[in-house]
């Protein structure tokens, strides 16, 4: 009999566990200063050569009917170079912060940075 009364007082006990609710006392929180930072660098380099040579022979002579000309003969040489080369560098850096206090006492313990 006391094995049976053991065994339905070990019942009620599970069964009265099992209906009563629980509880936590959890509160979040959360404060600071939210900073949003964005930096950007942007770098640009180049280098341009160039190299031109412009050679030109010209060579005139008047034919004539004799051995000996009476006309001279029109000889023109020209030769011109040209060498062109170019360096250029840009760097350029741009830093963005934003920041901003922040409190939070109830379901969200994140920080919203403050737009919803």
């Amino acid at each position: 009999m006391v094995n049976k009364l053991a065994m339905v007082l070990f019942a009620v006990l599970i069964v009265a566990m099992l209906t009563l609710p629980s509880y936590a006392s959890l509160v979040p929180m959360s404060w600071g200063f939210p900073t949003l930072v964005q930096n950007n660098s942007l770098t640009n380099l180049e280098n341009d050569f160039a190299t031109q040579n412009d050679f030109e022979f010209s060579n005139i002579s008047f034919p004539t009917s004799t051995t000996i000309s009476a006309f001279p003969t029109i000889t023109q040489i020209s030769n011109q170079s040209s060498l062109m080369s170019k360096f250029a560098f840009q760097n350029q850096k741009q830093s963005s912060y934003f920041a901003y206090p922040w409190v939070s006492i109830g379901f969200s313990p994140v920080p919203s940075m403050g737009f919803l």
